[in-house]
């Protein structure tokens, strides 16, 4: 049965947005990467090909999987052709209906609220923010909007803006939400450049956007999610007020979520320490007190208490202090689509970040198939740290029973080119390539015979590790692909590797030898 389109991307999109953290660093001098005018016209070209593509598919997957990143990275090169196909995500979204035309009408707004605030501002205003917040949301999703967009008016403004987002804040508030992390975020920004000139006017400022709000929140009857937003408005205001006058506010905020009624919410929170334990906060109540820990933590008394009070964080709130806990992930608990083994490789693909053994151990406790595919994920994710131990990693994933075919093979190559790259092999490098793309067009042209293009394991990181490292073989060959979804993804993949031109795999610690444990 083919697996549903999140699910068939999520190792495209986790190594392509491990990118994101190094998106400044200088281009690479090697040969076979282009220069940075090349790079631009290629890029624009790939994403005019994925734009055309894309406009021969339905129309769901298009609005949900392509668009929007299309629209996104063009913006980045060429501002008039990403309000064009902002403005054409917006006309489309009409044909959606529920969750779908919301998410598609927000990510064409956002888009706007960085290349035409005043439209941005008109279309927002036009939506109805009123109605129940989805599920999966610890808040509406239109608040992202609202924070990207007050941000924005500061960034042109100063604080000369605050009291025109103030009122923007209220007249949102009437219709049910009001945006109290944004807010805070815009009030914050707007006193950058105070401190260590006029700190007293910083807080000031600060304190004459925390007051009413804390008046409000007192006063009117809220849900959950205005917990939500006013606690995160208080993590960001107590980084530059007093902690005295941000204690009651957070004592307050406490004692409502104590109380809330989170019946119709499933968030759990995971962190991993730095010596590799996982930490979970399994219901909506302890997930967002470890949410806000580091801010609560600040109140010895108040942590005391709730560690007495709620078992699952006793001994867990310790670990947001001074950044043992990280990284933090605040989701929506889809219990009945991810299976232990999904759960199990996830854990160990985020836990290779921080702990290479605990996350190898992790991976080892799944049954062959499952196990080969997590210990290659991870291998190409500590390749750039420890490219011995990530070849250990292949070898055994490759030492499986089960069959070798065209499939797993992208898979291993893909893996070994990211070794390839960190021990600078050059020419292993582009064998690896050559061969793993041999295999994928075998692979596709099976696919094509039966009917069913779709992604399949290691194409994403293929992709990635080729067209940073060579380029015109690796476009050539997805140029070289049947019309389909895969091919339109692939297209807009490789343009965004290009756009972040990156040495892969990252280098993300200092090196130092890790070693297989024996046996």
């Amino acid at each position: 049965m083919r697996r549903p389109v999140c699910t068939l991307l999520a190792s495209f999109v986790l190594f392509t947005s491990l990118l994101k953290a190094q998106q400044n660093e200088s281009q690479s001098s090697e040969s076979g990467v282009l220069s940075t005018s090349d790079a631009d016209t290629t890029i624009i070209r790939l994403l005019q090909e994925s734009h055309d593509l894309g406009q021969q598919l339905p129309v769901p997957i298009r609005l949900m999987n392509l668009l929007p990143r299309q629209a996104d990275l063009v913006s980045q090169l060429r501002p008039d052709l990403g309000r064009e196909w902002a403005s054409e995500l917006f006309t489309f979204s009409s044909q959606s209906k529920g969750p779908q035309r919301t998410s598609t009408q927000n990510a064409a707004i956002g888009l706007l609220i960085r290349l035409d605030s005043g439209r941005a501002l008109e279309l927002l205003q036009s939506l109805n923010i009123g109605e129940p917040v989805p599920k999966w949301a610890a808040s509406p999703p239109e608040m992202a909007l609202v924070h990207r967009l007050f941000e924005v008016l500061i960034q042109r403004d100063g604080v000369s803006a605050l009291p025109v987002l103030q009122q923007e804040a209220d007249r949102l508030g009437k219709q049910g939400f009001y945006p109290y992390a944004a807010l805070g975020y815009a009030a914050m920004q707007a006193t950058l450049n105070d401190w260590g000139k006029d700190n007293q006017h910083a807080i000031r400022v600060l304190e004459s956007v925390l007051e009413p709000a804390f008046a409000r929140y007192s006063q009117n009857a809220h849900q959950y999610s205005d917990d939500f937003e006013f606690g995160k408005m208080l993590e960001v205001l107590a980084g530059g007020l007093p902690f005295d006058s941000v204690q009651p506010a957070l004592r307050a905020l406490v004692k409502n979520l104590l109380a809330a009624d989170t019946s119709r919410y499933q968030f759990e929170l995971e962190g991993y320490t730095s010596d590799g334990r996982v930490v979970k906060a399994h219901n909506t109540i302890d997930a967002t007190i470890l949410f806000l820990g580091s801010l609560i933590n600040r109140d010895a008394e108040l942590a005391k208490q709730l560690e007495a009070t709620r078992p699952e964080l006793q001994g867990t709130l310790e670990f947001s202090k001074a950044a043992r806990l990280h990284p933090i992930r605040f989701h929506h608990r889809w219990s009945s689509s991810t299976s232990e083994q999904q759960q199990t490789h996830m854990d160990a693909v985020s836990l290779s970040h921080v702990n290479p053994e605990a996350a190898i151990a992790m991976a080892e406790q799944l049954p062959d198939g499952d196990r080969a595919s997590t210990a290659l994920d991870v291998a190409r994710n500590i390749a750039g740290d420890y490219p011995e131990r990530a070849a250990e990693l292949i070898a055994e994933a490759q030492s499986t029973n089960r069959p070798v075919d065209d499939e797993m093979n992208v898979n291993l190559f893909s893996a070994r080119a990211f070794v390839a790259v960190a021990q600078n092999k050059n020419d292993e490098l582009h064998d690896l390539l050559q061969r793993a793309f041999a295999s994928a067009n075998r692979v596709v042209l099976e696919q094509q015979r039966t009917g069913d293009i779709h992604f399949f394991k290691g194409i994403g990181p293929l992709v990635q590790v080729g067209v940073q490292n060579d380029p015109d073989l690796t476009i050539a060959f997805i140029e070289s692909l049947p019309s389909s979804y895969l091919k339109a993804e692939l297209l807009l993949g490789a343009a965004s590797n290009l756009y972040r031109p990156v040495r892969v795999p990252l280098r993300s610690r200092p090196q130092e030898k890790v070693e297989k444990p024996a046996q």
